[in-house]
Formats: structure tokens, sequence, C-alpha cells
């Protein structure tokens, strides 16, 4: 009931959950006052009770998680070398009443884009809320060093980080020459994106994400597919290519001709023939950049717009004993 309302995609793993478990919410249920903590999770009043969902931050503020046994503490911290991001639940008058780990499935073409980006000289780095462990157990996956990942970022510490790396002012000029001030694009699909996605440059949100996340996105891709991403930066890449050609091209055949009208070489027949073939070809040129059906079919496929997470929980955490181990579904 907490999470219905919920965007994030820990929210998503366990009301899937839920679902495929048959569970249902009760209809004597009433949530009241639901509200999003940026960073820290979701509170809400169910039954004149106030109920908290979210992660050790939340807790810890709360003064809730050191109230936790040190067996289910052991056991909550033995869940975050699976990389997976750790969760809590609190009930009003009874403090913490479970705890739960949602693992995050890296998408099976991450690392290559991650690598081909790398490629063209892109610096990357991972931006994410989540614990140390579990954002570095990802990144290794995905191929990011120590040093490109930074974890535990609250939505306005991500928004400074792309503050101090953007630069004020246009972002980029096809006809500024010199060195280039930087370009930062931030690709996010959570709420807590949002704020990182506007200030960027240029922000990109997942089609399977917040609708907020999209709202304030410069590009929204059509699903979770990363590969689309290096697309759209190929495709800008080559327009930019064809433009300089066919500025170069233009400005040429204009130069051309005006020479030989100044030494009288020419006619005005051959000043507007050169003209509008210059056109024609520039035209035809800039069509090179269509592609054809096959191949937009082939580059981006058809995928689906599944979430690769998966979830494990436990009712109680007092009642844990030594030796359980969590079962993880990815």
């Amino acid at each position: 009931l907490m999470e219905e309302r919920a965007s994030h995609p820990v929210a998503y793993a366990i009301l899937m959950r839920t679902r495929n478990e048959g569970i249902r919410i009760p209809n004597t249920l009433t949530l009241k006052k639901h509200q999003l903590l940026p960073g820290e999770g979701v509170v809400g009043v169910i039954n004149d009770t106030e109920i908290h969902v979210g992660n050790e931050r939340l807790f810890e503020r709360l003064g809730l998680l050191s109230a936790l046994q040190g067996q289910v503490r052991s056991r909550v911290d033995s869940w975050k070398e699976l990389g997976g991001t750790i969760g809590f639940m609190s009930v009003e008058g009874h403090g913490i009443v479970c705890a739960f780990c949602a693992v995050d499935g890296v998408r099976p073409e991450s690392a290559r884009v991650v690598m081909n980006l790398k490629k063209h000289g892109i610096a990357l780095d991972m931006l994410t809320g989540d614990n140390e462990e579990a954002a570095h157990a990802v990144g290794r996956q995905v191929g990011l060093s120590p040093g490109e990942i930074h974890a535990k970022l609250l939505p306005n510490e991500k928004l400074d980080y792309v503050k101090s790396i953007s630069s004020n002012g246009p972002a980029y000029s096809m006809f500024s020459f010199g060195k280039h001030r930087p370009v930062v694009l931030f690709c996010g699909d959570g709420v807590n994106d949002a704020p990182a996605l506007t200030i960027a440059n240029v922000g990109v949100a997942m089609g399977a994400g917040a609708a907020l996340a999209m709202e304030t996105a410069d590009v929204t891709l059509l699903d979770s597919n990363l590969e689309k991403l290096e697309f759209i930066l190929d495709v800008g890449r080559r327009v930019i290519r064809k433009i300089w050609e066919n500025v170069v091209f233009s400005i040429s055949v204009k130069i051309l001709v005006l020479g030989f009208a100044l030494a009288g070489k020419t006619h005005l027949w051959a000043a507007i023939a050169s003209d509008v073939g210059a056109m024609i070809l520039v035209t035809l040129n800039a069509m090179t950049l269509l592609p054809r059906a096959q191949k937009i079919e082939n580059k981006l496929g058809t995928e689906s717009l599944e979430k690769q997470s998966g979830f494990t929980g436990i009712e109680d955490p007092n009642s844990l004993e030594e030796g359980d181990a969590p079962t993880v579904s990815v």
C-alpha cells in the first residue's frame, strides 16, 4: 500500500513480488498523507498509524536503526555484499518491523555501452543514492573504476555534483574555436534524478522511469535499452559532421563563383546554376543521415519495458535465526 504510489525501482520490485505471490491489500486499510522523502523513502498514515518505508539513512535520522538487534544488524550487513539496496519499514509504536533487500539486475548491454562511450573519450561517473557496497558491486560489473562511483547521494547532492562539472552559459557551439567548455549529459530514471536532469546541459530520461524524470529531461528514451543512448550520441556526431560538410561546401562554391565573377569569367546563369546545384548536393548529403528501416530495427531491437530487479524480504527481523540466508531473484 505504501509503495503503490512510489515510482522508485525498488518500490516497483516490491509491488511485482507481492502481486506474483498473490498478496492483496485489505479493503479495511486506508492510506492518507502519503509523502515522498527525497533520497530516503516514503511516509504515510494507514488507519491513523504512521508508517515509514525507506533506506538506512531514513531510519538513522528517525533514531530507529540503533534499536536493531546485533544478529539482525549482522544479517542486514551481509546482504550488502550481494550488492543490494537495504530497506526497512517501521510502524508507529512498534519501531522497525521488517527489512528487505532489493538487488538491481545489470542490463546485459551496460558494460558494452560503457566501454564504447569511453572509447569515444567520454568521461563517465555513476551517481546513486544506494550504499557503497551496492554501488561498487554494480560499478564493477559495468566497467567503472572506484573513482567513477559516487554513492549515498541525496538529490541535492547529485544536483551539486552536476553543477560542479557543468559549464555556465551555452554548452556547446559549432563555431567556437580552441578549448570547448565541458558538456554534461545526465541520464536518470527516478524522481531523485529530476533536479540533476534539469541542471545538466543535456538531460536524458529512461522511458521506463518516473514521469517526473521524463518531464524534466531534454530527451526521453522509449525504454531502458542503453544502446539507444549510444545511438543518439552517434547520430548527434554524424549530424554535426554533416552540418560542417554542407557549410564548408556551400561557402566554397560561393567563393569560387564569386572569384570567377570578379574575373569576368562567368555569367548570371552560371551563378544561378551553381547555387541550385549546391543546394541539391547539400540536401542529398544531409539525406544520407536517414537510416533504413531494417538498420533501425537491428540497431535498437524490440526490447520490452521489463524491470530487471529482484526482491527478498523478511516479515520480522527479530525472528531471524543464525545461518538464515536470503533468496534473491534476478
